[in-house]
């Protein structure tokens, strides 16, 4: 049952997160947009409320921990609850060990490990308050396979992992489920920038990774779907 749920989307101006938010539209959420770029983000909200839904804007940088808890109250003093935390801010920053940089390693490492964190750890109150909640983290196939040019990415996706999994096990008696999703490649703007990528033709779409996570808050409430993996056709990652 999505109808009348509360969900903070992080990452929710492009790519799977605004997929997301416009899923979960359709189904009756009202959505709490997240990200760091307001012009974005009001794009999305117009988008979603041009077809019958509720959007709510909140510029924030995730990897921040006032930032992070203003998301959270403003959401509160909005709706007064929160049913849905989807976790998908995320950034990578791709280049060899050798050729790395401290600074590169901590971005990709707020941004897909601190921020999961911060946000998961924030929702918690009043999530136990009301003894419910879903918390549902988009991580990587990379939390599990390792390529190369990406060590910084892949750490952060295989801690955001096991975070994921003792999350679950020290928050399930609340009431309240988390689930990790590893997605392959996916067609988004990601991979701007990038000099070589597979074949966009077989990679996943946004809309693929959206229908999966509806899928997981439709599911009963006494059911925890612990871990999905999504991978393209072809076996392309």
């Amino acid at each position: 049952m999505i109808e009348g749920k509360i969900a903070i989307i992080t990452g929710a101006s492009r790519g799977v997160g605004k997929a997301t938010a416009m899923a979960l539209s359709k189904h009756g959420a009202s959505v709490v947009l997240a990200a760091r770029t307001q012009n974005d983000l009001e794009r999305v909200a117009d988008e979603i409320q041009a077809s019958g839904g509720k959007a709510l804007v909140i510029r924030a940088d995730v990897t921040l921990l006032d930032q992070v808890q203003q998301l959270v109250n403003q959401t509160l003093d909005h709706y007064g609850k929160i049913d849905i935390l989807i976790n998908n801010s995320g950034i990578g920053i791709f280049e060899s060990v050798i050729d790395s940089d401290v600074e590169s390693w901590n971005k990709v490492l707020d941004s897909n490990l601190k921020s999961v964190y911060l946000c998961s750890k924030a929702v918690l109150p009043p999530m136990f308050e009301q003894q419910s909640g879903q918390i549902i983290n988009i991580l990587s196939i990379a939390s599990k396979v390792t390529f190369q040019f990406s060590s910084a990415y892949c750490a952060a996706k295989s801690a955001a992992l096991a975070f994921t999994k003792v999350l679950r096990e020290e928050i399930r008696e609340h009431g309240i489920r988390v689930t990790a999703v590893l997605p392959g490649s996916i067609n988004s703007p990601f991979w701007a920038g990038m000099e070589t990528h597979p074949d966009f033709d077989l990679m996943l779409t946004p809309e693929h990774i959206a229908q999966t996570i509806v899928n997981i808050v439709k599911s009963p409430r006494d059911m925890t779907i612990e871990e999905v993996t999504v991978t393209p056709p072809l076996g392309i990652l």
